[in-house]
């Protein structure tokens, strides 16, 4: 039964009792994204195996009901927050504050600095007249703040793009993609000073309607861009899906990534 003191802190922090409190938020987003990554033909997850493993080792009846209770949570303090001072990241907040700090003590940009930089590189890209959405780079996105800023300070269509060397937090920003509505994005687990030593990436689009785990980096539209923009090459990439069709979307020569 939920109660008005409920939040998606206090209801994660229900683990802490029985659990290792970043193993549990870590399966949480696993969870998550596959619940978000929906084969339309068959009704279950992509990775519904990996759901299903996910989940067993949660064998209490009450623990299981919290993952959806979390996700709720997660969506309703999103949308109270968009126009919030503190920003509408609840997942790096939560993460910053009660897991990186007892392992990697990762610290993300405050949010009314993220707004600074967004809106300052927002400002000097208007100035020059562009008939195409613009490419937008993080390559240390931690939660995708940063990006998650840039869509409020110019408009979501414009496509969002994120590197992170840390597993968990290109899930929390794929997730934040999809939540803060951002579906021309894609958000890679790689380093980003080496790009080619690739780990896997998910892609948030509206057509198909999801978050789409690509594991193959030829497949993947943010590596070959990424590279590309290093490398001055030009590459054409073997799609996992239909790629998106809206005029300049397409992985032409004249591709830009712009970096904050």
């Amino acid at each position: 039964m939920s109660t008005k003191n409920e939040t998606f802190a206090s209801l994660i922090n229900q683990f802490e009792y029985r659990y290792d409190l970043r193993e549990a938020f870590d399966d949480f987003l696993t969870m998550t994204i596959c619940a978000f990554s929906r084969n339309a033909e068959t009704g279950l997850s992509f990775d519904e195996e990996l759901y299903l493993k996910t989940i067993a080792k949660y064998k209490e009846e009450e623990n299981r009901k919290l993952f959806p209770k979390l996700l709720s949570h997660l969506v309703n303090e999103m949308e109270d927050r968009l126009d919030s001072s503190e920003g509408f990241d609840v997942l790096g907040e939560f993460y910053e504050l009660n897991i990186s700090k007892n392992s990697k003590s990762q610290f993300f940009t405050p949010w009314p600095i993220c707004q600074f930089m967004a809106k300052a590189t927002m400002e000097e890209s208007q100035k020059t007249e562009i008939d195409r959405p613009l490419r937008i780079l993080d390559p240390a996105c931690g939660s995708g703040r940063m990006l998650l800023a840039a869509s409020r300070a110019s408009n979501p269509y414009n496509e969002y793009y994120g590197v992170d060397i840390d597993h968990c937090c290109t899930k929390m920003t794929a997730i934040n993609f999809f939540l803060g509505g951002l579906f021309k994005s894609e958000v890679m687990c790689a380093d980003a000073l080496f790009p080619e030593n690739f780990n896997l990436s998910y892609r948030i689009s509206m057509l198909p309607f999801g978050i789409f785990k690509i594991e193959e980096k030829e497949k993947s539209p943010l590596w070959w861009l990424y590279n590309n923009s290093m490398k001055s090459e030009k590459k054409e990439p073997e799609k996992p899906f239909d790629s998106w069709t809206e005029k300049g979307t397409s992985l032409d020569e004249g591709s830009q990534l712009k970096l904050f």
